[in-house]
């Protein structure tokens, strides 16, 4: 392990890049538990000593394990709340009331803060490996948008700059903002979705992300019907309210043929080849991505008398 000089330099770089996207609270909370039950203790206080051998063996610089367990005292829910705003680097708590850090140099509150998100990564990213044994976190750095990469302790992204995470947070509130009738069962959905895939129920979260997509057609469907004057007449069955919704152009010809594969899809049961939890998290991710298509259209569309759209 090197010294205070040859880290900084290196941990600056793995900052700049680790910042451009974060992990969430949720993640955080996820891992704490995670730690704390490592150590056999959820209430975190008294601590074995081998958080110290367990976080040098994985090249955390000597530093940040001796602050953590002299300072900290390994207490999980401090070191992780001051790393996410960076009042972990600073002897004095504040980089107001001291801009020299623990680490022998110079920290402005903005490279404190991406300094931070580094090391809560490599937590997480130690979290996942066979030393602790954590499906809880994987699952949900995945929902966050993250793969780990175990040689390098690093997070990799997994969806790009915008997080499953992310997604279902815009859709629930689009769902509050939507006006649809039944909004708690909607809301219910979108939650199963998300707590039975972070408990490893891949199949119960796969049905939920149907049972939303289906619950959204029907809402949509049935609103438009109610207040709109069309001599089509409403059909049962998803497949049958996806044409009704083309033939009364809320959806475009295209829009109904990429519905009509993402629901054939959800309903399809296993796919050969790739992992259940992978079906899983690409259902959902699937299921997010197209209710906020269907929720910004409705919006345009309750607008405009469910008749057209500016």
């Amino acid at each position: 392990m090197g010294d205070v000089v040859s880290w900084s330099p290196e941990i600056a770089a793995e900052a700049t890049a680790a910042a451009g996207k974060s992990i969430s609270q949720k993640t955080i909370v996820e891992l704490m538990c995670a730690l704390r039950e490592l150590a056999g203790n959820t209430q975190g206080s008294e601590v074995p000593v081998h958080y110290t051998e367990l976080l040098y063996a994985h090249d955390f610089p000597l530093w940040f394990v001796a602050h953590a367990e002299n300072y900290y005292h390994w207490n999980w829910q401090r070191i992780l709340f001051e790393l996410r705003d960076g009042r972990f680097f600073f002897s004095q708590g504040s980089p107001a009331s001291d801009s020299h850090t623990i680490t022998g140099g110079c920290l402005s509150a903005a490279e404190a803060m991406r300094w931070g998100e580094l090391f809560i990564q490599r937590l997480a990213a130690l979290a996942t490996q066979t030393t602790l044994p954590t499906e809880s976190v994987l699952r949900s750095l995945q929902l966050d948008g993250f793969a780990v990469d175990g040689e390098k302790l690093r997070l990799v992204p997994l969806e790009g700059p915008v997080s499953a995470r992310e997604e279902e947070d815009m859709l629930t509130r689009l769902v509050q903002q939507s006006g649809i009738p039944d909004i708690p069962a909607v809301l219910m959905h979108v939650r199963d979705a998300h707590f039975f895939y972070l408990d490893g129920k891949y199949a119960s979260s796969l049905n939920a992300s149907k049972s939303l997509i289906q619950a959204l057609i029907d809402a949509i469907s049935v609103e438009t019907d109610k207040h709109g004057t069309y001599s089509t007449k409403l059909p049962e069955g998803t497949t049958s309210r996806i044409d009704y919704l083309t033939e009364i152009s809320f959806l475009t010809a295209d829009e109904r043929s990429a519905l009509n594969s993402a629901w054939g899809s959800l309903c399809a049961g296993s796919h050969p080849g790739v992992p259940e939890r992978e079906q899983s998290r690409i259902g959902l991710v699937l299921t997010l991505e197209f209710g906020q298509l269907l929720l910004l259209k409705f919006r345009n569309w309750t607008a405009h008398a469910y008749r057209a759209f500016s």
